[in-house]
């Protein structure tokens, strides 16, 4: 190979090669750091406790911090007879908390309010660690929940242990 009128041996033309390689696998790492440090650290919402989103982001909150009371208050009067707090105490915590699945995030996609009744839309997305190579995967998936106004406050209508259906008769 000529390079400048010069000749270069083969072994300085292929050790070229390689840091052109090195270089640019460094700048590929260094740009997915950078995309993974931009969108990882996106604040969550805190939504206000008087909005449906809100008395469901409260409940998901105290549900994992193990707060069982405090989640079961948020549930309407109807759940709450169904459901005894003792009984909720016991399935939540044969249940675990979502730290126990692997990495969740909850995303809050559209709230329908007709008068004292909102449905608020979920998306989940959970990852799991791959095996010993590496690797993973996300699984997406949708879930709703129902809410009545009680009293001037938003409350949960449906029988929850965390974000799944809850082991209780029906309502």
């Amino acid at each position: 190979m000529s390079v400048g009128g010069a000749d270069l041996p083969p072994a300085a033309t292929s050790d070229r090669s390689l840091v052109f390689i090195g270089v640019g696998v460094a700048t590929l790492v260094l740009a997915a750091a950078a995309a993974v440090l931009l969108l990882g650290t996106r604040e969550a919402t805190d939504f206000d406790i008087d909005t449906p989103e809100g008395v469901v982001q409260r409940h998901l909150a105290a549900y994992e911090d193990g707060d069982y009371d405090a989640a079961w208050a948020l549930f309407s009067s109807d759940v709450q007879s169904t459901m005894p707090l003792e009984e909720y105490r016991r399935a939540a915590r044969d249940f675990g908390s979502y730290s126990d699945l692997g990495s969740r995030r909850i995303l809050f996609d559209a709230t329908e309010i007709d008068g004292d009744r909102a449905r608020v839309r979920l998306t989940v997305e959970e990852y799991y660690e791959g095996g010993p190579f590496g690797g993973g995967d996300t699984f997406r998936s949708s879930r709703e929940i129902t809410l009545v106004r009680e009293a001037g406050d938003w409350r949960i209508d449906d029988p929850l242990i965390g974000l799944e259906p809850g082991p209780f008769g029906p309502i």
